[in-house]
Order: structure tokens, then sequence, then C-alpha cells
């Protein structure tokens, strides 16, 4: 017997050392990756496997964290406990990431599953027949139905044939109103403001009546955030919304339908003049913080935390920790509210588009598909969401309310699980369409948050859209078009143009150019409604 077993290992090491790239075309894993998998299963022979106890190994390249180590990482190890599958993990630095992927499935060396964007790149692939079309087999994994929506796997329905190519990474639905000085609607004895009408007037005080109490005239009502890329006008951005969706206008969330309840282009909106006229006429009045044309990522949320300003828009999810906490402002000073109406008899509306991450395409001929859609059906259930986020209960948090948000932990376990996982290493950064850990990092802020974005849910219509990616098709098709219209705008605004200057560009130009595409886009509408809760 002995002679056997050591002639056995002798005729395995010689196949091990000459046949290794035959092993890898056959599907089978090489010596050095079964040797560290070997150590692996030491490592974990005391925790069952799901199912019969078979383990799957599944590779995968995913974008993660540089500071992760996958070495007898605990979330790991956790998922093979609960699916039965070992994940072997190619993690390229960020800087190289979408690089790395496109070699592999250039070169057709693909893994079982990668992640990546739902891009030019990814359509590209799915024409080629390199991703998997999971449409019919979703139904057969409950959290990939419960936990993403229809309107973010549209995300992933990369061509025009209405089938699904990959699994959205889902994220948080964003609301957005606006954030108020407390303290200085006191000093001007006023409340804080629900229709357009009442903010101008709110504009006007918080301008001119020195609501700070410095004896210097130096404060604005509001500023607004602008300047998001090269062919986007100082005048959208999402922090605006709080305004503009009073004229059925979102920044950048084009699928809200007009007045009517048609669906147009943004420049070709009922309302859109009357939009761009009041930013005027608040620019002009010097009402508003005129440098916002010009501002850059968070110059305006800086001004409002310096005084400076009043009002300025602000995400309904985080406003207490990307703005009170952020720049540790005294939560009692400031008050979150919902957007404005022109008419007190209108209700609010958030612009709901859906929120991926990336996705999660699988390659269309591995055999390991079955194994993938339970790793990702579990990232999307309570328990998996939380372990990918937070790591383990005991470990890396003490206690968690998945109903609050809200998590008892210390600063040694924070740094601990920025080791193990992350939002980046998660397959899911929601669950139930909102993220792990919202509201603040006290529970006086955590309370603050629930109180006042709940106030205004409670008084919002939340109107869900689809994802409208044809009409980027615009800026790449008319650059000169649509760059021309938004410096005109600007032009408008600040009072270099007047209204019929802004309307040429758009009647005889822009709208002209751009037909085509309006027809794709109201189309695609009428097959993908909107809804409204």
């Amino acid at each position: 017997m002995l002679l056997c077993g050591v002639l056995a290992v002798s005729a395995l090491a010689g196949c091990g050392g000459s046949g290794g790239n035959a092993q890898e075309q056959n599907g089978e894993k090489p010596a050095a990756k079964q040797e560290a998998v070997a150590e692996q299963t030491e490592e974990n022979a005391g925790e069952p496997a799901a199912g019969d106890g078979e383990v799957i190994e599944v590779t995968c390249v995913l974008q993660l964290n540089p500071e992760i180590s996958l070495e007898n990482n605990p979330v790991l190890q956790k998922i093979e406990e609960e699916t039965g599958v070992r994940l072997i993990v190619e993690a390229p630095p960020s800087n190289s990431f979408s690089d790395r992927v496109k070699i592999l499935v250039g070169t057709g060396d693909m893994p079982d599953f990668f992640a990546f964007g739902a891009d030019v790149f990814a359509t590209q692939w799915a024409e080629e027949g390199l991703l998997l079309d999971v449409t019919d087999l979703i139904g057969d994994y409950p959290n990939l139905s419960s936990n993403i929506s229809a309107e973010q796997y549209g995300d992933t329905k990369l061509l025009d044939d209405g089938r699904i190519y990959g699994i959205p990474r889902p994220n948080s639905y964003d609301k957005h109103g606006f954030l108020i000085n407390k303290k200085w609607l006191d000093a001007v004895g006023m409340d804080a403001p629900k229709t357009v009408e009442e903010f101008v007037e709110v504009c006007r005080a918080f301008t001119t009546q020195d609501p700070d109490g410095n004896g210097v005239d130096d404060t604005y009502g509001a500023s607004f955030g602008a300047q998001q890329s090269s062919l986007d006008s100082g005048i959208w951005h999402l922090n605006n919304d709080f305004l503009s969706t009073a004229y059925h206008i979102s920044a950048w969330h084009h699928g809200m339908p007009d007045a009517d309840g048609s669906f147009t282009l943004r420049p070709l909106k009922s309302k859109y003049y009357d939009y761009v006229t009041l930013v005027r006429d608040l620019y002009t009045e010097g009402i508003i913080d005129r440098e916002f044309i010009t501002h850059k990522a968070e110059e305006h949320i800086e001004k409002f935390a310096q005084g400076r300003v009043g009002i300025v828009g602000a995400s309904g999810k985080n406003f207490t920790t990307n703005v009170l906490e952020k720049y540790s402002l005294n939560p009692d000073d400031y008050l979150y509210c919902a957007p404005l109406v022109l008419e007190e008899s209108q209700d609010p509306v958030y612009v709901m588009p859906p929120s991926n991450w990336m996705a999660y395409f699988i390659n269309a001929e591995s055999d390991k598909v079955d194994a993938v859609l339970r790793v990702l059906d579990w990232a999307n259930s309570e328990e998996g969401f939380i372990t990918m986020q937070l790591g383990l209960e005991g470990k890396h948090y003490n206690s968690y309310d998945i109903e609050t948000r809200a998590i008892d932990r210390t600063e040694e376990q924070t740094e601990a699980v920025r080791k193990v996982t992350s939002n980046m290493f998660a397959f899911a950064n929601a669950y139930q369409n909102q993220e792990v850990l919202m509201g603040g990092s006290t529970p006086v802020m955590i309370e603050k948050w629930q109180k006042e974005a709940g106030a205004a849910d409670e008084v919002t219509k939340e109107c869900f859209t689809p994802f409208v990616k044809m009409l980027d098709k615009i800026a790449v098709e008319f650059p000169d078009d649509a760059q021309a219209v938004n410096n005109m705008e600007v032009r408008y605004v600040t009072g270099e143009a007047e209204l019929e200057e802004l309307k040429d560009v758009i009647e005889n130009d822009y709208a002209p150019k751009t037909a085509d595409i309006l027809k794709e886009f109201q189309d695609y509408m009428a097959k993908n409604p909107v809804r409204f809760e």
C-alpha cells in the first residue's frame, strides 16, 4: 500500500510538472492553484459547504480597494460557507482595471464572471455572444428579483432585443431637496419656503437683511452647483433639482415627464424658458451667488458651510453625512426640506432614475453559471448584503439594525473591516433601495435624518424612470450644437444674450438635428413608462 501511494504521488507530480497548460485549457486548475486551494480548504475544514458539501471554484475579476487582503479573507470564507462556492479573485489595480478586463475578454481568457460598466464595450461583447443572456435564469434566484428592480435591469439590456446580459450592482435611489439655515430664517422672521415664489422671497431676505448679523453686506440667498462636464452649462446640477423639478425638469435625469405627461428633450420642455428666465432674474437681482456659473466640485456646499449662503440643494439620503458632519455643522441650525413647487396645491417630486454601480457579466462559455448566480443571489439577500458591506458580527461590528441603518462598532473594528471588504467589494450597494449605513455617525444625527428626510418623503411624489441612454447620443453626434445651447444658456442667465437668441439656437439648430433621437426617446418611454409612488 505504501509503495502504491508513493508511485501514485510520483505520477501525479510528473503530470503536474509537464501538463500545466493543458490543464488550464481543459478547465482544470494547474498545480500551483491546486496547492493554494488545498491550503484554503484546510483553513475552512470546520465549515461545512452549502448543498451537498461539494465546493465549486469560480474565477472572477473584481475592482477592489487596494487595502483589502484576499488571503484567508473572512468574507470570502463566509461566501463559501453559505453558497458552496469558492471565489478565485483577481483584483487588478484600479487605474488598470478596465484595461485588464478588456485584455481578458479580447484574448478569450475570460473568468467565469467579472465586474464592468454597462457601457459600449459591454454592448460590443454582448453583440459578439461573449456575455451570457440571463433573462430566463433570474427568476430562479429570488433575491435577484426582489432586490434589483426592473428599471435597474434596464441598464444591462445592452441590445435591442430586450434581453438581459448582466446582473446590475444595485445602488440606492437618491432624492434631492434642499438645506436651509434655520438661524437665518429666525433672523428674518420667515418660514422655510415651499413654493418657488416663497423661495425667491427668502433669497431676497437672506441677501438684504443681514441674517448673520455681522453688519456687512456679504450674504446670498442660495448657491447652486454647476460645471460638471465640458458639455454641461453652469445651470444644471442634481443639487439644483429642488428648484428645477417644479418646472418638470431634472438636471441630468431626463426621464422626468413634462407638465402634460409627454416626453421631450430638456430645452424643448414647456416650462424650460420659464426656468432659465427665473435663474436669470435671480442672477440679475443679485439674490443668489453669481459665482455658481463657474463652480466646480462642491464650492456651493462649502459656501453654505461657511455661512455665506442660506440655501443649497442637498441629497435626501446623505445630507447629514455629506454636509452637516463633513463640515462639522450644528445639526440644530439647519433643516432639510422637500423640493419646491409652483403652486401650493401641487406635490413636490423626487426624480428616481434607476441607480446602479457597474454590473456583473457572466462568461457565455462558463460551466459555472449556477454557482455564479448563487453567489450574486446570496449577496443581494439581507445576510449577504450586511456581510459583504460590514464584515462579520462580533468581529467587525457589535450590532447592526437594518431598519434604522445604525451600527455599533469600535474604531478598531472600523479599521479592521477596511482590510476585508468595502462597498466596492460588495455585490450589492443597496438593500431595499437603501445603503448599509445612512443618516450619520451619531444617534443625534441619525434621528435628525430620519425625522427630516421622512417628513420630506411623506409629502413628496416619487417619479421612477427607466434608463434613457439614447440621449447620450446628442453630445456624441452633435457636440457643437449641444455646446452652443449650453453656451447660450450661460450668456442668457448672465444677461449677455437675449431670450430670442437662445430660442433661435434651440429651435432652428438644436431641435431639427436631434429630432430622430427625440423620436427614439419618445418611443422608448412609451414602452417603458415612468411610475409614480
